[in-house]
C-alpha cells in the first residue's frame, strides 16, 4: 500500500528541451520542501510505461548529476526521478542546509550531520511513493545510489520491492554489507567504482561477491575518480547504467 504523500506541489511543469525535466516540490510530513527533478516517461501507453528509476546523489553534489540518466530513461520509456536530499540543492533551510554544517565545528558538526541525515530515509521514501503512484502497483522501481546514496539506497530496498539497485562509487559499512547478503542477494545489482577509491572499491568488491542475481554486474575503473567525474570522462558510462536499469526492468 502506498503511503500518503501529504503535499505535493508542482514547482514547475515545464520541461525542457534540454532535460525534459519537470521540477517538483514534495512536501514531507514535517513540511519542509523536497526538490526533485521528474523525467516522465516519453511513452503514455499502458502497460509500456510501467517502469522508474529513483536517482540518489552523492554528498559531494545534487540532484543535477543525474540530468543526462534521468532524461536517457524517460526516453526508454522509463519515469526517473533525481531527489535533492534534505540538506542539498535546493532542498534547503535555515535549519538544514550542508554549507552551513561544514562551516561548523567538529564536535558541533557531527550531530548536526546526524540530526540532518536521520531525516533523509523518509524523505527517500516519499520520492519512491510518488514514482511508485506513476507506475502503479504492478509497476517495476530501480534505484541508484551515489557514495552515501548508496546507503539509503539499502534501506529503501530492505523495504520496498525494489526490481533493480545499483551502487555507484558507493562505500559501505560492513554492516551495510551484511544487510545486502541478507535480503537483497538475489535483486539484479549493478556496481560502479574506481580500484584506488580506497574502501569504496573493497566495498564494491565485497557486495559483488555476495550478489546472487545472475544479472549482477561490477564496472571497475582504474584510477580514484569518485561518482559524477566518472560520468565526465567515461561518456558511455550514462548510457551503460540505462541501458542496465532498462533490461532489468523489463523482465
Amino acid at each position: 500500500m502506498l503511503r500518503l504523500i501529504t503535499t505535493l506541489s508542482f514547482a514547475s511543469l515545464l520541461i525542457t528541451a534540454n532535460s525534459f525535466a519537470a521540477e517538483i516540490t514534495l512536501t514531507t510530513p514535517d513540511n519542509f520542501a523536497l526538490k526533485a527533478d521528474y523525467y516522465p516517461s516519453k511513452n503514455s501507453v499502458k502497460p509500456a510505461n510501467n517502469r522508474a528509476v529513483l536517482m540518489l546523489h552523492q554528498c559531494n553534489y545534487n540532484r543535477t548529476m543525474y540530468n543526462n540518466i534521468g532524461a536517457q530513461l524517460a526516453q526508454q520509456s522509463i519515469h526517473a526521478l533525481s531527489l535533492d536530499f534534505r540538506g542539498f540543492g535546493e532542498s534547503i533551510s535555515s535549519e538544514f542546509n550542508v554549507a552551513d554544517v561544514r562551516k561548523l565545528p567538529q564536535a558541533e558538526r557531527g550531530k548536526a550531520w546526524s540530526n540532518m541525515s536521520s531525516h533523509w530515509p523518509e524523505d527517500v521514501q516519499l520520492a519512491f511513493d510518488y514514482l511508485k503512484e506513476k507506475v502503479g502497483n504492478n509497476g517495476k522501481v530501480g534505484i541508484i545510489g551515489a557514495s552515501c546514496g548508496g546507503s539509503q539506497a539499502i534501506n529503501l530496498a530492505e523495504k520496498e520491492n525494489i526490481s533493480a539497485i545499483s551502487f555507484f562509487s558507493s562505500s559501505q559499512r560492513d554492516e551495510n554489507i551484511a544487510r545486502y547478503g541478507k535480503t537483497l542477494v538475489d535483486t539484479p545489482t549493478l556496481i560502479i567504482a574506481s580500484e584506488d577509491d580506497g574502501r569504496t572499491f573493497t566495498s564494491a568488491q565485497q557486495l559483488f561477491s555476495t550478489a546472487k542475481n545472475p544479472s549482477s554486474k561490477m564496472i571497475s575503473y582504474k584510477g580514484s575518480m569518485h561518482g559524477y567525474p566518472l560520468l565526465a570522462s567515461d561518456k558511455a558510462l550514462e548510457t551503460t547504467i540505462v541501458t542496465w536499469f532498462s533490461n532489468e526492468l523489463s523482465k
